[in-house]
């Protein structure tokens, strides 16, 4: 997976917001208004990507292939999600309470998240 720095989104600052979760993709207005999306997809291909590189010959589970992001508190804990797209989006949030709807609506698409809440 890329290492560059991560697009750091902070969900409930200015204009950013997630405005749905599909089984394609999470979209959303970032601080400035703008438009933009994660695609799922994606975030499941380098998943698998990344699960190649280390799995051992008794195989990868089904879920790890529906795997998009990781869930934890940063340094002064608030809650982020981390998704594994190439532009490693990371969503910021102010509240344990979005960040645990975000969770909820992924999972409702189908998806999973590794999480520390």
């Amino acid at each position: 997976m890329n290492q560059m720095v991560p697009e750091i989104v902070e969900i409930g600052v200015a204009n950013a917001r997630i405005k749905c979760v599909t089984r394609q993709r999470v979209e959303y207005l970032d601080e400035a208004g703008q438009e933009c999306f994660v695609d799922l997809k994606e975030c499941a291909r380098n998943r698998v990507k990344h699960v190649e590189s280390w799995r051992v010959e008794d195989g990868a589970r089904e879920w790890d292939f529906r795997l998009v992001a990781k869930c934890r508190f940063l340094d002064d804990d608030s809650p982020c999600f981390e998704f594994m797209n190439d532009r490693r989006t990371r969503f910021v949030f102010g509240s344990l309470e979005g960040a645990k709807a975000l969770k909820s609506l992924l999972a409702k698409a189908r998806w999973r998240v590794l999480s520390e809440f």
